[in-house]
């Protein structure tokens, strides 16, 4: 193996093993995520990795903005396509959601920071970059390390294991919703604009229209077409998203925080 391979491969390998036998060890299935946070710590710290590699920073408002504008605009206009084609039931009890929404909001952004986020777009990202990959490369293995590590929720979330059909739409949505985030972390280097752009998504996703087999209470039940992760509207507009950032990205001359490497 590639000097330069081994601690990336060996980070992400001990990380895979572990978010599939704890959660199984201990009958927890948040433990999935969970086991990233003190992981993390052991990789930044073994790693010598400051906080600047690590993606810790602040970032730039104008990508704050457009990860903002990517993640509203996918679910809107889901929700504008099934308003038109009669698929949209509507909120009953608008109020009866904002509390939970909110809570879900603050927990997500403080858990994707230290765990999916942490791991994916600032250890793994950080470490690959200092080992001298090419950021094309970059963005690519650590989106496809994060569509691969939900693979154990199909086995561990009852959930998802009801809902085997959804594993192709959801695992590829995961690789270019990685991709996505990657480019983020590239354009902004920073964890915190990825965090917040994923809290967002998982809010809005998991607050309007649900996860697993249950129905949100926009009263969607055609997930397989009108939902940002099960359905294929979803990936169709990810994809457009993906393409369109990776052009104005690499093509248009748009540096990263630190230098363009392409």
């Amino acid at each position: 193996m590639n000097n330069r391979y081994t601690i990336p491969v060996l980070g992400y390998l001990t990380v895979l093993i572990a978010s599939i036998l704890t959660p199984i060890l201990f009958n927890n299935e948040s433990l999935h995520a969970m086991v990233l946070f003190p992981l993390i710590l052991i990789f930044v710290f073994l790693t010598k990795m400051d906080c600047k590699q690590f993606g810790l920073i602040a970032g730039r408002f104008k990508e704050y903005e457009l990860v903002i504008l990517y993640t509203t605009s996918v679910c809107l206009l889901i929700v504008l396509l099934a308003a038109i084609t009669g698929n949209l039931e509507g909120i009953k009890s608008f109020s009866a959601i904002v509390g939970p929404m909110a809570t879900l909001f603050f927990t997500t952004l403080i858990l994707t920071v230290t765990t999916e986020e942490g791991f994916f777009r600032g250890w793994l990202y950080g470490i690959m970059d200092r080992e001298g990959f090419n950021v094309k490369a970059i963005i690519f293995w650590t989106a496809l390390a994060f569509s691969l590590w939900h693979i154990p929720l199909f086995i561990l979330n009852k959930d998802f294991a009801a809902n085997y059909a959804m594993i192709p739409f959801y695992l590829t949505g995961a690789f270019v919703g990685g991709l996505i985030y990657g480019l983020f972390r590239y354009r902004s280097g920073s964890i915190i604009v990825t965090s917040l752009g994923h809290t967002i998504w998982n809010t809005l996703a998991y607050t309007f229209f649900g996860s697993g087999t249950k129905i949100g209470p926009l009263g969607i039940t055609m997930t397989n077409i009108y939902d940002p992760e099960r359905g294929i509207l979803g990936l169709i507009l990810n994809i457009v998203f993906l393409v369109l950032l990776w052009y104005f990205t690499f093509h248009m001359g748009v540096s990263s925080e630190k230098h363009p490497r392409s």
